[in-house]
């Protein structure tokens, strides 16, 4: 399974399970661009990423390789999207202040893709690509519910989501520009218990060891945890790896 058949065939899984990013990030973001005028936001999945940042830029264009997350993403005055590969934006040279892409570059960090970014960048501009690592929760939540999940869909990683566990940088991303510093930032949330069972089910990893043999194994720990802790308010900190570089 390609890993946007993956994403496409739970898109409104993907909408509803994954968190948005703290506003730390997009200030650090809007403080290293040039202007605020563009942005192109890659690998824009159900538009998490791209919402927030139509707050802070004026005209945001996202775009996705997968129909079906597009058609999860929401409406915004200022956001364009389309369905398009990443090494094939359709937009013009030289149009981008910033060029984003959230949990996602893992993908398709290659060649064809970096000269699509030195192609649409404005001289100057930035580029940044984020990720979130595992989550962390308290100890009970981690051995009763995380992390045997997390041992049953190891298997199950790609390629990709390993670079997003070791962290993002120039060499695992095959990136040719320069790259400069970046903050240190974790995502913190407040959840109920079946946002996170809901958070968990959104990984690619998790579809696909579903679909092998192990639905009825990940349903009961889903069940079990949502039944011990109901509503509880349950503290998740998702460490982010943020790579950034300047386009010249």
């Amino acid at each position: 399974m390609s890993n946007a058949t993956s994403f496409g065939k739970q898109s409104a899984t993907y909408a509803k399970g994954r968190p948005g990013y703290p506003s730390s990030l997009y200030d650090w973001v809007v403080k290293n661009s040039p202007d605020r005028q563009t942005v192109w936001d890659v690998g824009c999945g159900s538009g998490q990423a791209t919402l927030s940042l139509a707050n802070y830029f004026e005209r945001v264009h996202a775009t996705d390789i997968s129909d079906a997350q597009i058609q999860a993403t929401p409406a915004h005055p200022n956001i364009e999207y389309s369905a398009a590969e990443a090494h094939e934006s359709g937009l013009p040279g030289n149009w981008a202040d910033a060029i984003t892409a959230a949990t996602a570059v893992h993908w398709f960090a290659n060649q064809q893709f970096w000269e699509e970014v030195m192609r649409v960048a404005k001289s100057g501009g930035l580029f940044c690509a984020w990720t979130y690592q595992l989550p962390i929760a308290a100890t009970d939540i981690m051995r009763d519910f995380l992390t045997p999940v997390f041992d049953l869909i190891d298997p199950y990683w790609a390629r990709g989501n390993r670079i997003c566990m070791a962290g993002y940088d120039a060499e695992n991303l095959n990136c040719p520009l320069t790259e400069i510093e970046t903050p240190n930032l974790n995502a913190d949330y407040e959840w109920t218990a079946l946002q996170l069972a809901d958070f968990a089910q959104s990984w690619s990893a998790h579809l696909r060891a579903r679909e092998d043999c192990h639905a009825e194994g990940l349903k009961k720990l889903r069940d079990d945890f949502l039944k011990r802790f109901d509503d509880q308010k349950i503290t998740i900190s998702l460490p982010l790896s943020i790579f950034a570089a300047r386009i010249d």
